[in-house]
């Protein structure tokens, strides 16, 4: 006998060959999917399929949670083009990109709000945000910003290039008899910013000693200001610095008549220079804040990205070159502290290191192995960035790219080659903190090849220090995730997703119910095998928690199926601590044990046992075993 104080554990590939009823048993069913061992050799806790189950819970597989409709009505049978949940100084709020619109999501999940609507129709869509500014990124169109969601305008302001101010000689004034060069910007007051300055006008003033500056109103709807600079030329002033301001008279977009101003002396109001670097936005397909400035990739030039000068987001007068091989175009870019990596398509990662805010470097990363897929491929995980590639899914740290997709890599190597390009691009990710889970969302998960998701769970896979993945049948098209400063007790943490075919938002993790129909959950176990010994294989035996809803149990014995049988798990009876006896609460049952029974002719060398729960309660099971009977000695001839 085992020693006072330790207990031995059976393995499922134990047996004894002997013409005696055995149970072969499985007592974890949740250490995650395993796809690349014959079930044979598969470990006793893994299994070949895991639908809509979860790994929360060491030594019981549970049934996930649900999730429920949170839109109140579909905006179309579309895809959204994308969502953001943005967090600015004065509000937080949820956009959605739909069919050439921006859209308000409600918190209450009452009727979406158009709120924009020149948005390149078919092109994905992405929000970044700071402190104070949100913007629209669609790769066609010139950026727009917002400072509260609902009112748009363009990310910077136009100069006046072509035309110069008008300006002439007035009477009244201070000016010396002197040669002076005169321009302007237009002004966002709201925002305090300015354009680049205009063309350039000069005059000599004669004893007159003033002069009248003309400025053409402008076009963009944002300016509703002007600010003039000049200079001395006849005193060798180098720069023009700012001379006066005032409101533009015709504003909102109006060009119908100028605003002029009188300058009277050349003791400039002070030493602030003319912008020369508050270039406007190029189109860009999408774009992150990092290191107190915004940086987005362009729609033009694969390779390129774009950033803005310190603390103005609306400066766009800089660019980086990223020098990658073979043609390679910039995929997804991820802030992770002082670096920016930038992934394409090839193995080759490269990144922006910024030790201060002023000086950067580009260095390719010689640790990796993969790029990513597209940009919503990419997040940040604890200390490092996960990627999902071509290659699979890897875990980036700096130094390091380890792959975690070893165990599902043929599902993954599946949708590689079969899936449409488009929609591989699109593959989207997120790491969900509360549940710690990673999840994925595929345009084809294997083997069915319809749309879900790859979910691993780093608990488990802290716990057994191997990756622990599970799948879903959810045809996710994208994620939200509310994560940040969230004023309402509960909304921290909630995670939401539109579908591949519909304009609908869901609430991810709540629940258990599909949408309030029932939810299916497959679990196929590994193959429990007797080695050269045949054996009759009797019944299937386990232990669960009651639950409503229904339960069977399909064995296949040598890959033969013995028959879909159903299982009574409890339906109506008490689970501990709920058995209510007139004002009494009584214990009921917290596991149960079910058997039964396999056919006379279930004969073989191998038993898969593959357990189907449909309901809408989050049923849980224990562990199992499948009884037999082996025959004592091998077969002497072939069968």
């Amino acid at each position: 006998g085992a020693p006072a104080g330790r207990v031995t554990m059976a393995k499922a590939t134990t047996q004894r060959i002997a013409a005696r009823y055995q149970i072969l048993p499985v007592n974890d069913m949740s250490g995650g999917i395993d796809l690349r061992s014959v079930p044979t050799a598969m470990a006793a806790n893994k299994a070949s399929a895991l639908i809509n189950f979860s790994l929360e819970s060491p030594g019981a597989l549970w049934v996930r949670p649900g999730y429920t409709k949170f839109s109140t009505a579909s905006l179309g049978t579309a895809r959204f083009q994308g969502g953001q949940r943005v967090y600015l100084s004065s509000y937080t709020l949820t956009l959605l990109a739909y069919a050439g619109q921006v859209y308000t999501q409600p918190d209450a999940g009452s009727t979406v709000s158009s709120v924009y609507s020149s948005v390149s129709p078919t092109n994905q869509v992405y929000f970044p945000y700071d402190r104070d500014l949100v913007a629209v990124f669609d790769g066609a169109n010139r950026p727009r910003k917002s400072t509260n969601g609902s009112l748009w305008r363009w990310l910077g302001i136009d100069a006046s290039t072509g035309t110069a101010p008008t300006v002439s000689s007035r009477a009244s004034g201070g000016l010396a008899i002197a040669e002076f060069e005169f321009g302007f910007t237009y002004k966002d007051r709201g925002l305090a910013w300015e354009s680049n300055i205009s063309a350039k006008s000069t005059i000599t003033t004669g004893s007159t000693g003033a002069i009248e500056v003309s400025i053409p109103n402008s076009s963009d709807v944002q300016a509703d200001a002007f600010v003039v600079y000049a200079r001395n030329k006849t005193a060798s002033e180098g720069v023009l610095r700012k001379a006066s301001s005032g409101p533009l008279s015709s504003t909102n977009g109006s060009t119908a008549s100028n605003s002029t101003i009188r300058i009277t002396s050349s003791a400039w109001t002070s030493n602030d220079e003319a912008p020369t670097d508050h270039d406007v936005p190029v189109a860009m397909t999408f774009g992150v804040v990092w290191k107190n400035r915004w940086w987005g990739v362009s729609a033009t030039k694969g390779n390129r990205i774009h950033f803005t000068q310190l603390f103005q987001p609306q400066a766009w007068g800089f660019a980086i070159d990223i020098p990658f091989e073979r043609g390679d175009t910039i995929t997804a870019i991820q802030p992770q502290g002082d670096t920016l990596i930038v992934f394409g398509q090839t193995p080759k990662i490269f990144i922006i290191v910024g030790q201060t805010s002023l000086d950067f470097e580009v260095r390719p990363a010689a640790a990796a192995q993969a790029g990513a897929l597209g940009p919503r491929a990419v997040v940040a995980l604890e200390q490092g960035v996960v990627h999902a590639a071509a290659e699979g899914v890897y875990l980036f740290d700096g130094a390091h790219d380890r792959q975690l997709t070893f165990d599902i890599d043929p599902g993954w190597t599946d949708l590689i080659a079969n899936g449409a390009p488009a929609d591989v691009a699109r593959v989207a990710m997120m790491y969900h903190v509360p549940r710690k889970e990673l999840r994925i969302a595929v345009p084809r998960l294997y083997p069915s090849g319809a749309a879900g998701e790859w979910v691993l769970d780093l608990d488990r896979t802290r716990r057994q220090q191997a990756p622990a993945w599970v799948s879903t049948d959810r045809a996710i098209g994208g994620y939200i995730s509310w994560d940040g400063n969230e004023t309402t007790v509960g909304n921290r943490g909630r995670m939401f997703s539109w579908t591949d075919t519909s304009g609908l938002l869901f609430e991810e993790a709540v629940g258990t119910s599909a949408n309030s129909s029932a939810l299916t959950a497959q679990y196929t176990g590994p193959a429990l095998g007797t080695g050269l010994h045949r054996a009759r294989f009797v019944d299937v035996v386990g232990e669960y928690e009651p639950h409503s809803g229904a339960f069977s149990i399909e064995s296949l014995v040598d890959g033969v199926s013995q028959g879909v049988r159903s299982v009574t798990i409890g339906a109506g009876l008490a689970v501990y601590g709920t058995a209510v006896y007139g004002t009494g609460v009584y214990a009921g049952s917290g596991r149960k044990f079910y058997t039964t029974p396999l056919p006379l002719d279930a004969e073989g060398r191998t038993v898969v046992v593959k357990h189907t729960y449909t309901g809408t309660e989050r049923f849980k099971e224990f562990t199992y075993g499948v009884g037999l009977v082996p025959e004592s000695d091998v077969l002497g001839f072939s069968d």
